[in-house]
């Protein structure tokens, strides 16, 4: 079905003289054609993996999970627009974490695909840092050494000033907010230790995390 609605291969351009379609079809088409390509193995990788290795999964029945078949398309969609491999991979796990039965409500699966779309690699990053600071040995570091201080600088420890320079930082911090994924400010001045690792995520932004994830 995917196949048939992205065939973005099969470029024709009416009245086209012959040399124009051959460099559209060698330019265009055939880097496009790649791309699903790659694209759909991915795909049938996870499948099979899932096949393998979950018991009692059965990929025939996925034919009938209408779920399944929105969320195939719409990543399938996102897929082809993006040379990025983290937004793949996130699309990917979307798919596969659909398949073996985590379902969303209409509303918030096309919302957090959306989201895939318009969020960059930092965002996915610095979300995870935030669901779980406890979890980063420079997080934990920092807040040890800190006597009181920001939030902020503790996440800032694990992912370095050149990897995501302050501006950069804090137009995904907004952007997480905006979504609702984060609550609460990460400048407020709070005591050291414990309460500068604690849990930022919300319910929502957890279930972001856990869709476009990988499952265990």
């Amino acid at each position: 079905m995917a196949q048939t609605a992205l065939g973005t291969a099969d470029i024709a351009i009416p009245g086209a003289g012959y040399a124009l379609q051959q460099i559209v079809g060698h330019f265009v088409g055939e880097p496009l054609a790649k791309r699903r390509e790659e694209w759909f193995r991915l795909v049938g990788g996870a499948i099979v993996e899932l096949q393998q290795t979950v018991a009692d999964f059965d990929p025939s029945t996925l034919s009938q999970n209408e779920e399944f078949i929105s969320c195939v398309y719409e990543a399938t969609h996102l897929a082809m627009k993006t040379h990025r491999e983290f937004k793949r991979q996130a699309l990917k796990n979307a798919i596969v974490n659909t398949a073996i039965g985590f379902t969303l409500d209409e509303a918030l699966r096309g919302r957090f695909i959306s989201c895939i779309d318009h969020f960059s690699d930092a965002h996915l990053r610095l979300l995870s840092v935030l669901h779980n600071p406890r979890g980063y040995e420079p997080c934990v570091k920092a807040a040890k050494a800190t006597y009181a201080g920001s939030q902020s600088s503790v996440i800032r420890a694990e992912i370095s000033e050149l990897e995501m320079p302050a501006a950069v930082f804090a137009t995904v911090i907004a952007d997480l907010e905006r979504e609702r994924f984060i609550n609460g400010s990460l400048g407020g001045m709070m005591n050291g230790g414990d309460a500068l690792l604690a849990k930022r995520t919300t319910d929502v932004g957890d279930l972001f995390l856990k869709f476009v994830s990988r499952s265990e």
